[in-house]
């Protein structure tokens, strides 16, 4: 009897930890790994099952919920964040940045890239022109997650 109630305390315990861990890092992969543990302990509260075949139900349902519902419930959290826009890719927030002056943290010349600081995160920055460290530059345009900046005059 001891060892039944291990096998639904490590399921359970297995299921909450990688609720935890959905918590803890972006991506919402983790969550259905969790309901993969969660539904074995259910099943193996009604049907006895040898640890072989919990184990083969825990991969099966965290695989396949993975892979047939990971962007419904990705799509579905994105609509709890409405009017946060995280993307670049996003028109509004590439816009914004346009016109900004930053400060330039390595030496940009026109053959190679350098950095500048905005928003306190470095960025990777280009230019047609030669922009010396420690110098202010402003934003022209954003590609990806480089920018396209200027010289200030």
């Amino acid at each position: 009897m001891e060892l039944f109630a291990t096998t639904k305390l490590f399921w359970f315990v297995l299921g909450f930890i990688f609720l935890i861990l959905e918590i803890m890092t972006p991506g919402i992969v983790f969550l259905f790994f969790g309901l993969g543990a969660w539904v074995v302990l259910l099943l193996s509260l009604f049907i006895p099952m040898p640890s072989s075949v919990q184990w083969a139900v825990f991969i099966l349902v965290s695989v396949v919920t993975l892979a047939t519902l990971r962007k419904q419930v990705t799509r579905l959290f994105s609509k709890g964040s409405a009017g946060r826009v995280d993307s670049l890719k996003e028109p509004m927030v590439a816009d914004s940045y346009i016109g900004r002056v930053i400060d330039v943290i390595d030496d940009i010349t026109p053959e190679r890239p350098g950095m500048v600081e905005l928003n306190g995160t470095n960025w990777r920055a280009s230019s047609q022109f030669a922009i010396p460290k420690g110098a202010r530059a402003r934003i022209k345009e954003v590609r990806d997650l480089t920018l396209e900046v200027e010289p200030l005059l």
